[in-house]
């Protein structure tokens, strides 16, 4: 199965752009608590979490912080699962430890299928229409 990466250029409103840094936000904020996560149930019970784990705890996160539901189920999991890359390349030496990420670092997020956003195109232009 092939796998096409697709990146847009966006020109947002002031509304616009303010809820793409929130979702940003809160991306990044997952991405550093799934860190956290693992560092924390490394240290302290010896265990050694996988994806799976940490995917099996989004839906208490939902019900915990509701701002969390209007990203996407695939959204978050594709979040989980960049950590769980960072975790993967570490443990074969390929890279350093994964860091905790500052939001203006935190480069994008990922819909990993046609769930959550639309193309409208008209001639040369087009708008992305995010669902949620």
């Amino acid at each position: 199965m092939a796998i096409k990466r697709i990146t847009f250029r966006l020109d947002p409103n002031q509304t616009q752009n303010n809820k793409l840094h929130y979702s940003q936000k809160l991306h990044c904020s997952l991405y550093n608590a799934c860190v956290y996560h693992r560092k924390t149930e490394s240290k302290k019970f010896g265990k050694n979490l996988n994806y799976f784990d940490q995917q099996n705890c989004l839906p208490e996160l939902k019900k915990c912080w509701p701002e969390y539901k209007e990203l996407g189920s695939h959204a978050l999991q594709a979040t989980v699962k960049r950590v769980d890359f960072a975790f993967q390349r570490f443990f074969k030496l390929k890279s350093g430890y994964p860091k905790f990420k500052a939001s203006r670092n935190y480069r994008g997020w990922t819909y990993p299928d046609g769930a959550g956003w639309s193309i409208d195109s008209s001639g040369h232009h087009g708008f992305l229409v995010m669902i949620r």
